[in-house]
């Protein structure tokens, strides 16, 4: 009798000679993998710099809707696609409204859409129905309504996450019958940013943002005891243009930025099962990963679209069982901004995004459908590939290759021959599927090796006779029975990385073998438990900089089996450099000048948002329309206005961040008389080494500002130009060149007159 355990089968099969495998077959059974895309793209709305903060949602019959922002007229607006074309509406005109826009659509398909109305500072609400679009302000209190996400219960009730600017706090609004709700969900700092929020079957809230304070992607969820949040990603800084989707079980899945340096800007994904949140690299090909957007298929693979930086391209991401797979979607020009995925369907991928080049809203689709890998019949899941090799030979899905499998291919090669794409099953590559691959399938299984025989007897071969056992029937072919002692469990693991500063994400993978069933881990400081983990890949923060131990056993309860193995983790201290003692300065050698590289003039010139007068003060985001360089087409802060330009909004303040070398702005000022002037800048300089910010008048380099260290990234402190501005009637453009310096915060400029 054969036992239904996968290790209990696999015992048996091996000691089946070929032709009674054959027979065995006969008698106890009778005689979503994405290929290759063709993406096609087209423009939907053209009307002006239009198609900024997108989001897609697709009808019951596969029709894109998209809600997006007018920034050249500062309005919300909606599109959507039927059979004869793309049709456009404007849904706000109420000031500077659209911004963060978030959609989804109830039951009926009628569209709702949560965003910020800039002017008033107000989180919005707007709805159609039969008789038009109605808009409502859901916050009012403070400067509300930044990163807005949007779902709908099964009532078809809203429910948004944002950020509230005021009081740098995470949010979450609802709305039943008695009217609208509001709760801070996380206010520990500045967080919030980033937000994506998701319903479980249950209707329960789970957001996943950015915890801007201390630059990690945090994840928070609400139950009948209140709201919970938890860290994701600490290793760096993460978490930015977070996206949040939901499987089956109501497990999270994100996909996510990671700005930690220039090196590592990568796109990332993690996902939390019973052993804890996973995380890995899904795109390291340069600066990519922004504007991401997540969606699982009905297999519960990921999906996602995001922007890279490094060409100015839209891409897009998939996993399946051999793992991660990237393409560029649309190249050429400025194109996968603000990028918004939905799946129809039949799994094929959509996207709405912004065409930075030429100023459009854009939609791309897979022009052909996207063949997948079916379930076979009789089979609890779907196909898998277990070892990545790109052959399924798991074929009941069950994740690993065992004997039912055998058996399941055999008794389906015709179906899988007419419904299946060949190659992933045409295991011994010779074109076909055939008999061929259930021998290949078969000695898989650790079986001695065999050989297909020119041809197969119709009598099967009797099993030759063994001291220990009867020679079986021919007639009556039976399973030898003889018992074989249970494979060695080993016990291994990698730990990725090993050493590094606190704190320090570790990803644990066991590489343990033999018929286990329980992983369990502790970690060690001093023969002391730290902690206790369990699963096969879980993670842990080191925040204390020590040498640990971590012991892995691996058992098997039924056999009462073990086997152990450890090794050491090392954390040292996050800043292990020479400490700053105060009052120290530090010496400048006279004589020595460093090389100013003039930036090329670049904009119209034209100052923002209106004329600059002297002597006064400019704020650093008020710089020239188009007047700037920045080496990220991003604006990694998300505020204020939405070119390259970093900007982030802390409490009612505005700066300028994510400052890199060879970034510049240009602010153009007026002065009526001829004059003289001071510039003193406002900066705030985290790190303990003096930097030096260059000035330049109409293209010419005037003098320089040295920028001493200000002890944290919010402690402002103006520092005044080495020479003063000589200024001639009229305009002139002044220039705050960042040549070979990088991280400042900058808040402002500010002009005062020297008296005659």
């Amino acid at each position: 009798m054969i036992a239904c355990d996968g290790r209990t089968v696999r015992v048996v099969a091996r000691r089946l000679p070929l032709a009674l495998l054959f027979v065995f077959l006969l008698m106890t059974f009778g005689s979503g993998l994405v290929s290759a895309f063709t993406w096609q793209s087209e423009a939907v709305d053209t009307s002006g710099r239009i198609g900024l903060f997108s989001s897609l949602a697709l009808d019951g019959a596969g029709n894109p809707r998209i809600s997006y922002f007018d920034d050249t007229n500062g309005d919300l607006k909606f599109a959507w696609r039927d059979v004869s074309g793309w049709h456009t509406e404007t849904v706000d005109t109420g000031g500077r409204v659209g911004p963060y826009s978030s959609l989804s659509l109830d039951g009926g398909g009628n569209p709702q859409i949560s965003y910020y109305d800039a002017t008033n500072g107000d989180l919005k609400i707007a709805r159609r129905t039969a008789t038009g679009w109605t808009c409502e302000v859901v916050d009012a209190d403070g400067n509300v309504g930044g990163y807005t996400s949007l779902a709908l219960d099964g009532g078809g009730n809203p429910r948004i996450s944002y950020y509230d600017f005021t009081s740098s706090d995470l949010k979450y609004a609802w709305r039943d019958r008695s009217g609208w709700h509001t709760e801070v969900v996380d206010a520990k700092g500045i967080v919030g940013w980033w937000t994506s929020l998701a319903l479980d079957g249950g209707g329960n809230p789970r957001i996943s943002y950015l915890f801007e304070w201390t630059d990690d992607l945090r994840y928070a969820w609400r139950d009948a005891t209140g709201w919970h949040t938890e860290t994701v990603d600490a290793e760096g800084y993460v978490g930015k243009c977070t996206s949040l989707a939901l499987d089956r079980a109501g497990r999270p899945h994100i996909s996510y930025f990671d700005d930690t340096d220039d090196v590592r800007d990568d796109l990332k994904y993690a996902w939390q099962d019973d052993a804890g949140w996973h995380i890995e690299v899904v795109d390291a090909e340069g600066w990519v990963g922004f504007y991401s957007s997540l969606a699982l298929d009905g297999a519960g693979r990921p999906c996602i679209s995001y922007f890279d930086d490094t060409n100015d391209d839209l891409k897009f991401a998939w996993r399946d069982s051999s793992g991660w797979h990237c393409e560029t979607v649309e190249t050429g020009g400025h194109v996968g901004m603000w990028t918004s995925l939905a799946l129809d369907g039949a799994g094929n991928p959509r996207i709405s995004y912004y065409d930075d080049g030429n100023g459009d809203l854009c939609y791309a689709w897979v022009a052909d459908p996207v063949p997948r890998i079916k379930a076979l019949p009789g089979a609890s899941g779907n196909p898998s590939d277990p070892d990545g090799d790109g052959l399924y030979d798991d074929l009941n899905g069950n994740g690993r290759r065992d004997f039912v499998d055998v058996i399941l291919f055999f008794n389906q090669m015709a179906w899988i021959e007419a419904n299946q794409p060949i190659k992933p099953f045409d295991y011994n590559g010779n074109g076909r599927i055939d008999f061929a691959d259930v021998i290949w399938l078969f000695n898989t299984l650790g079986n001695p090796t065999m050989t297909l025989r020119p041809t197969i007897p119709s009598t099967p071969t009797p099993v030759p006779p063994t001291p220990t056992a009867p020679s079986p029937s021919p007639t009556q072919p039976t399973v030898p029975t003889a018992t074989q002692s249970a494979d060695t469990i080993t016990a291994g693991f990698i730990a990725d990385p090993r050493t590094g500063t606190v704190p320090l994400v570790v990803r644990f993978t066991s590489t343990s073998t033999g018929p286990y069933d329980t992983l369990e881990w502790t970690i060690l400081l001093d023969e002391r438990v730290v902690d206790t983990m369990s699963g096969e890949r879980p993670i842990y923060v080191f925040t204390q900089p020590k040498i640990y131990t971590l012991i892995l056993e691996a058992s098997n309860s039924s056999t009462h089996e073990m086997a152990t193995t450890e090794g050491t983790i090392t954390v040292t201290n996050t800043s292990p450099g020479p400490t700053v003692t105060p009052g120290v300065s530090a010496t400048v050698t006279p004589g020595v000048t460093t090389q100013v590289t003039v930036p090329p003039m670049t904009g119209n010139g034209e100052p923002f948002p209106a004329p600059h007068s002297l002597p006064g003060i400019i704020q650093a985001e008020d710089y020239d329309t188009g007047g700037f360089r920045d080496t990220t087409s991003a604006n990694e802060g998300g505020v204020y206005r939405f070119d390259a330009v970093d900007i982030e909004l802390i409490g009612s303040e505005f700066n300028v961040g994510w400052i890199r070398p060879g970034e510049f702005l240009n602010y153009s000022v007026d002065t009526p008389i001829s004059g003289t002037f001071d510039l003193a800048l406002r900066l705030a300089n985290p790190e303990a080494i003096t930097k030096t910010v260059s000035v330049l008048l109409d293209g010419a380099p005037v003098g320089s500002i040295r920028v001493y260290p200000t002890g944290g990234w919010l402690n402002y402190q103006e520092f005044r130009g080495s020479a003063p501005l000589n200024l001639s009637p009229g305009r002139h453009v002044v220039t705050v060149s960042f040549e070979g310096v990088n991280r400042l915060n900058f808040d402002l400029l500010r002009f005062s007159g020297i008296p005659p």
